[in-house]
């Protein structure tokens, strides 16, 4: 039985999703999602989110949120309980903040809980053919399938990522920051030196800041802005383009991953966070 813990939004649950996916053979991953079903108020530190990998029909998965739950509402804290099921054999694998990485191809046993991140494609390199078939999107319809028409239509598409929303928050941005417009300024050269008659589609959720901000893109810039339930449209339609701009953010990460273009160029912040070093991007993305 492999375990893990979610936590954060997709990006961050498909990183976690694929952590456990590779020590677990061809068997179910167990959601434990006590985590999401107990925090559900955001506040100026952390943002609420739902159990967002149901969107994937091809992930199998079993929830186990009853069993922590129940561990919760205890005296002891859940850590303490977990250490003392699966510790013995060294199988409770917790991943502090500083997201470094862990070996888990060394995990021999069938009993594992997983609590992290597990941010880096380290952790997907073995399984990323297994990956594909499981982050498989449902059809797109109306506005989105007219995007999606448009970006197949175009001679290069190049998503681009803006992230604000939750980052615009002071305790959230010391950890996370902002990018600044000299980072896209600087990706668009980085395109426009190798592509040729790029067609930029923007992804945000603050259109209205890209549409005051971002004119040096050009005047055929499409800007997207999906929000509620169907927030994943937006990571599918990232992924249908043929190159990215992503931002410090694991949901653009994703769409930039997902896109199987041998030819793809992905420009990504050299700095993820404000003080944590990761090695989030791949080595074969364009670091700036």
């Amino acid at each position: 039985m492999i375990i893990v813990k979610l936590q954060g939004g997709l990006g961050n649950q498909m990183f976690q999703y694929a952590a456990a996916r590779s020590i677990s053979g061809n068997s179910p991953v167990y959601f434990d999602t006590a985590f999401l079903n107990s925090h559900t108020q955001s506040t100026s530190t952390f943002t609420a989110r739902n159990l967002e990998l149901s969107v994937f029909n091809n992930i199998p998965f079993l929830e186990v949120a009853k069993f922590t739950k129940h561990l919760l509402e205890g005296k002891k804290t859940i850590h303490r309980y977990l250490k003392r099921i699966f510790l013995p054999q060294g199988r409770f694998i917790y991943q502090t903040e500083k997201n470094e990485l862990i070996d888990l191809s060394k995990i021999k046993s069938s009993l594992v809980y997983l609590d992290g991140y597990f941010q880096s494609e380290e952790y997907l390199k073995s399984i990323s053919g297994q990956l594909l078939h499981d982050f498989k999107f449902p059809s797109l319809t109306g506005e989105s399938k007219a995007i999606d028409d448009k970006i197949a239509a175009a001679d290069n598409a190049v998503s681009i990522h803006v992230r604000r929303g939750d980052y615009l928050k002071p305790e959230i941005n010391a950890y996370h920051g902002l990018l600044s417009l000299s980072y896209y300024q600087a990706a668009q050269k980085k395109v426009e030196a190798q592509v040729v008659r790029p067609s930029y589609f923007i992804f945000s959720d603050d259109p209205e800041w890209c549409q005051a901000n971002l004119s040096f893109f050009g005047d055929n810039a499409t800007i997207i802005s999906k929000t509620g339930d169907n927030n994943w449209e937006d990571m599918y339609l990232m992924s249908r383009c043929r190159h990215h701009i992503i931002a410090n953010s694991s949901y653009s990460w994703w769409g930039a991953w997902l896109n199987n273009n041998p030819q793809k160029i992905v420009i990504a912040p050299n700095n993820w966070f404000t003080s944590v070093n990761t090695d989030i991007v791949p080595a074969q993305w364009t670091k700036i």
